[in-house]
């Protein structure tokens, strides 16, 4: 069965910049505060002033781009970046202890230790 698309969906808060905007996209959030309507119309009427913008005021977007590209972003590790660890760290534990378990029952008890986040075996 299909999930629903509301788990689908990905909010703002999970979407992640990778790099700083460039001074185009900069100009544009600056317009976004001013201009209400459509989005097709609201993309039209940007890219239209910014070709129309002299240079000097384009200047001064790119400065403010160069800027924030400077600055060092938040460091985000992925998701994933946790359970790898945790992997890389229990499973072989696992397997000296059970070494007659298939990988696929110590694929199964892996997931069960990382949703308790618990070790079931001693650290060596």
């Amino acid at each position: 069965m299909p999930k629903d698309k509301k788990s689908c969906q990905k909010t703002k808060s999970d979407i992640k910049t990778r790099r700083a905007p460039g001074p185009y996209a900069l100009f544009v959030s600056s317009m976004r505060k001013n201009y209400r309507g459509s989005f097709t119309q609201f993309s039209k009427c940007c890219a239209a002033t910014w070709r129309q913008l002299p240079e000097s005021e384009k200047e001064k977007f790119r400065k403010r781009a160069k800027q924030q590209q400077k600055k060092p972003g938040p460091k985000h590790e992925p998701k994933s970046l946790a359970f790898l660890q945790f992997v890389s760290r229990t499973y072989e534990c696992l397997r000296r202890k059970y070494p007659e378990w298939p990988s696929k029952k110590i694929r199964e008890q892996l997931m069960k230790n990382y949703q308790k986040m618990k070790c079931k075996c001693a650290k060596k």
